[in-house]
């Protein structure tokens, strides 16, 4: 082991959103003494912008796309100035304007068809909103009688999935896997907004480290944080043998990483956080990007919406000749331990049925997440499983043996979880109470 005398206030755990968020903050306290160590060779942690795959005039934004409740009081709007070229999209809504729905057999469906599943997957929506299930239970249990009274209609049925699929999307989970009773509390009442960063929101978040000149450390991978001493003192130790130490340390970390315990605390955590980590929902939602030496689907198409329950939701870019498929849930995991190739071969074959009356070249280039095979990430965002709910966002931000401090995403218990804000807004909370103890 290499233990140096140096003794920080404050060691970030992660420099992802929340982390450098905290780190922004703390940096406007003279000579309050921090650093941020970082398990990747990278900055962003799940945001991270591919600039080589398909060219640096093609840059790809393989975690988070969108900065989402884009507002006036949004945590990044003042940030704003270092993109110089952004704009507005919204890719949630079950009816995009102009998309293209097709089912499972290539063929197109009418957009009476299409209104008649939205209006039943409206009212299931309501009876899930409305419903107060004393105990718990999954989004799929309050409605499963009737959901499953549409399998004698299996078109609409594919339809009403489609339309679920764009919350199983959005939350990284299936809806069986979804609390009934805390889902809606998920965006904390905030309207959807999304603004989109041509150039990346990987490069976004690289230019807010250069800006700060934030102090981070690359390729640090904490394998053991001790709490145990009776000096106050946190000791981290490295994957490489060193010992780092500080008062305070902020773990920012991903929800699938504490789940995988891919840190060893001493003392072990108390029962309460470890049941928070247990008991809240993590989801994964993975990208495909195809490359094609032209566009051979209708240029004005902002998406193809398809009943296919592998390939739902295909994002059009005309301008990079690319079509980016979102895959989430169940799903995802399953085509995580595909081959590429097979991966790829499936997906033609549904284009090109969908494209029956058009020549589809080969394409020249692909790329693939797989967030869940990550190290440093174990999926994507977090989520309110069944038995989750405000309490669990509670103790999961909450302070443990005096000197452990905690903020990601899944931590957001006074906004929205599960997004780069969210994120953004508990390194901030954090960084305001780390700076006043250290006052004391």
């Amino acid at each position: 082991m290499t233990a140096t005398d140096e003794i920080f206030d404050v060691i970030i755990v992660g420099c992802g959103s929340a982390g450098i968020a905290a780190a922004i903050d703390l940096q406007t306290v003279p000579q309050l003494k921090f650093t941020i160590v970082e398990a990747r060779d990278r900055v962003g942690g799940r945001v991270s912008t591919d600039r080589t795959t398909f060219g640096t005039d093609k840059p790809i934004d393989l975690g988070a796309q969108w900065i989402h409740h884009y507002r006036s009081e949004h945590p990044l709007h003042k940030y704003n100035e270092l993109c110089t070229d952004i704009h507005t999209k919204n890719y949630f809504s079950s009816r995009s304007s102009g998309t293209q729905f097709c089912d499972i057999d290539g063929t197109k469906i009418g957009s009476d068809k299409v209104s008649d599943a939205e209006k039943i997957f409206n009212n299931l929506y309501r009876t899930i909103k409305e419903s107060s299930p004393i105990i718990d239970k999954s989004m799929l249990d309050v409605i499963k009688t009737e959901y499953n009274s549409y399998e004698n209609n299996p078109q609409i049925k594919r339809l009403l999935d489609l339309f679920f699929g764009n919350i199983e999307q959005y939350e990284g989970s299936n809806i069986d896997e979804l609390s009934a009773k805390s889902f809606f509390n998920s965006d904390n009442g905030m309207i959807e907004y999304n603004l989109a960063l041509p150039n990346g929101f990987g490069t976004f978040l690289e230019q807010l480290v250069l800006h700060y000149q934030l102090p981070v450390q690359l390729k640090c991978i904490v394998t053991r944080i001790d709490a145990s001493s009776s000096d106050s003192i946190v000791r981290l130790s490295t994957r490489d043998g060193r010992t780092l130490q500080c008062k305070y340390v902020l773990i920012t970390i991903p929800l699938g990483c504490l789940k995988a315990r891919s840190i060893e605390f001493i003392p072990d955590l108390p029962d309460w956080k470890q049941k928070a980590i247990d008991v809240m929902g993590m989801g994964l939602a993975d990208k495909i990007f195809v490359e094609f030496p032209y566009v051979f689907w209708d240029p004005t198409l902002p998406s193809i919406y398809c009943t296919s329950p592998q390939f739902r939701f295909i994002l059009c870019r005309p301008n990079d000749c690319i079509l980016q498929i979102k895959i989430a849930a169940r799903i995802a995991y399953d085509i995580e331990q595909k081959d590429d190739k097979q991966t790829i071969d499936e997906f033609m074959k549904l284009l090109r049925t969908i494209f029956s009356d058009q020549d589809v070249p080969e394409p020249t280039r692909f790329l693939m997440t797989r967030w869940a095979q990550d190290p440093f990430a174990r999926g994507a965002y977090s989520n309110f499983g069944v038995g989750s709910d405000k309490q669990t966002l509670l103790d999961l931000a909450r302070e443990c043996h005096n000197r452990i401090h905690w903020a990601g995403e899944h931590t957001n218990h006074d906004g929205s979880i599960g997004c780069v804000d969210s994120a953004f807004e508990s390194g901030q909370r954090e960084a305001k109470k780390l700076i006043e103890k250290l006052k004391e």
